[in-house]
């Protein structure tokens, strides 16, 4: 449905019950999908001391006053136009809400997401400070798989934060749902992918998320996953008035009962949080990777690997095998459950290669033919001299570049990405996610790398398959979207050309 219409009419309600292990719950969030078309950054991110907008400039609602109810209705800061409540949990209550201040402007796109905090925190003198700064950090993550976060700032007693509309669920409810097919690596794959691309960014930047599980996970309605509230548990763990209560109440009642619902666990979720975070060690990716894998498992067998990595060090419990997946996918799959961090799987980006199927050496898969092929090519070449071929893509392309081991890790990690796409079918679509994008990227940033090379040959046998199926369907549209893709791709490739041959007779 258009971004454009009534939001009180499209808005869907939500609220969700976050991991029953959660001891303070945290409901994961709805916001809009097209980060393209969401309002940028106000013009004071983070700063509550924002000069108010006149009253006059709004419509007819009450200014919001402190100890005034808040409910749908309600404008914040003079600015935000409360629309629907979306979720709630012991971090506050989040709303659908209209960006006055667009609207102001003519911008019809108003529509964000906005967290009013819970009173709960004001019992943590530090948390509020600590939110802040996480904000600031989480304002520089710009990137498709991680929900970008406006502002934070607060209106007389009340403390909020802004972010973008999502449509879509959270992917503990499509679990719940069971749309997702289990046992199938292939399946969980894009999402897996995705979540790691997030990851990476983040941990590039030097951010830990501290609380990844599905409930801050995002899934949109075109299928892409999100991560939200990066830093906001942290934030409150690590409320220094609190902080050291908090450690030992957690180890304390953690090894009395697993599933303590204590509030000094504000912000832990045991299902999820590996074993330094209940030791209160300094914030690491690897909790981070630990969470991840613990998503992996879930994903692929309907329940997590432990109770908790508390009881699992305490009673050496292993998670149990998954069935379908190889030895090595089952391998890295363990590590990245390592419960101790020098155990685990170091990045994201490597966990997510080591799932992925191991390519073949191509030397290995010939060396026992290498002298009857030589034979071959050197017999042919007296009888009957090489046609000599200018350079291109496909036809005797020069040699690649030298690379420095950061550069081909970079374009390792694009590649991987680029055959997850492959693998699940996003040939050419959507934009930005699918395979033709990320062996374009590889190849602009390695001119004539071989693996890029063979990755988009592959993709146009692949299209060339699907435009033969489509003129069998007798669904001429496709077929001249499949084949016009793959030709300008490669314009003499012979398949699509005989294609195309067939479909303009």
């Amino acid at each position: 449905m258009s971004q454009h219409d009534d939001p009180k009419t499209r808005l869907k309600p939500g609220i969700n019950e976050d991991e029953e292990t959660h001891i303070i719950h945290e409901n994961a969030l709805r916001f809009s999908d097209d980060k393209t078309q969401h309002m940028s950054a106000p013009p004071h991110p983070c700063n509550a001391d924002e000069t108010k907008t006149s009253q006059t400039t709004w419509p007819l609602h009450a200014p919001r006053h402190q100890e005034t109810p808040i409910a749908p209705g309600s404008i914040i800061k003079h600015r935000f136009h409360l629309v629907r409540e979306i979720g709630s949990g012991g971090m506050g209550v989040v709303y659908a809400a209209r960006d006055l201040r667009k609207e102001e402007v003519g911008d019809q796109d108003s529509i964000i997401a906005i967290k009013l905090l819970s009173d709960n925190l004001k019992a943590y003198p530090d948390a509020l400070s600590m939110l802040q700064q996480e904000c600031r950090k989480a304002q520089t993550l710009a990137h498709p798989n991680i929900v970008t976060v406006y502002d934070f700032d607060r209106d007389s007693d009340l403390v909020y934060m802004t972010m973008e509309y999502l449509t879509g669920q959270s992917l503990k409810e499509a679990i719940a749902k069971r749309e997702i097919k289990r046992n199938s690596l292939s399946t969980v794959l894009p999402i897996i992918t995705d979540i790691v691309r997030g990851l990476h960014y983040a941990h590039q930047q030097g951010i830990v998320h501290s609380d990844l599980k599905p409930a801050n996970i995002h899934l949109t309605d075109k299928g892409v996953a999100k991560i939200l509230d990066f830093g906001i548990a942290r934030a409150v763990m690590e409320s220094e008035a609190e902080k050291s209560h908090k450690r030992n109440t957690a180890l304390n009642n953690q090894h009395d009962n697993p599933n303590s619902t204590n509030t000094e666990l504000f912000a832990l979720t045991p299902t999820y949080a590996s074993l330094e975070m209940f030791e209160g060690a300094p914030p690491d990716p690897r909790d981070d990777i630990y969470a991840l894998a613990c998503i992996t498992y879930l994903l692929l067998t309907g329940q997590t690997p432990f109770l908790s990595a508390t009881d699992a060090n305490e009673k050496h419990l292993a998670p149990k095998r998954v069935q379908g997946l190889t030895d090595r996918e089952w391998q890295a799959l363990q590590k990245g459950l390592a419960l101790k961090r020098t155990d685990r799987t170091p990045s994201a980006a490597l966990f997510l290669q080591s799932l992925l199927p191991k390519r073949r050496e191509p030397w290995k898969l010939v060396a026992a033919s290498l002298a009857f092929v030589a034979a071959l090519a050197t017999l042919f070449y007296v009888l009957k001299p090489p046609e000599i071929v200018e350079p291109s893509l496909f036809i005797n392309p020069p040699p690649e570049a030298e690379l420095s081991a950061a550069e081909q890790s970079e374009i390792n990690e694009i590649l991987e990405i680029a055959e997850v796409h492959m693998l699940v079918g996003r040939l050419i679509s959507p934009p930005g996610g699918n395979a033709l994008d990320k062996y374009n990227t590889a190849l602009e940033l390695h001119a004539y790398n071989r693996r890029a090379i063979k990755g988009l040959q592959q993709l146009l046998n692949k299209l060339a398959k699907q435009a033969r199926q489509a003129l069998n369907d007798a669904d001429t549209t496709k077929a001249a979207q499949l084949i016009n893709a793959g030709l300008e791709i490669d314009n003499k490739h012979k398949r699509l050309l005989a294609l195309k041959q067939q479909l303009n007779q």
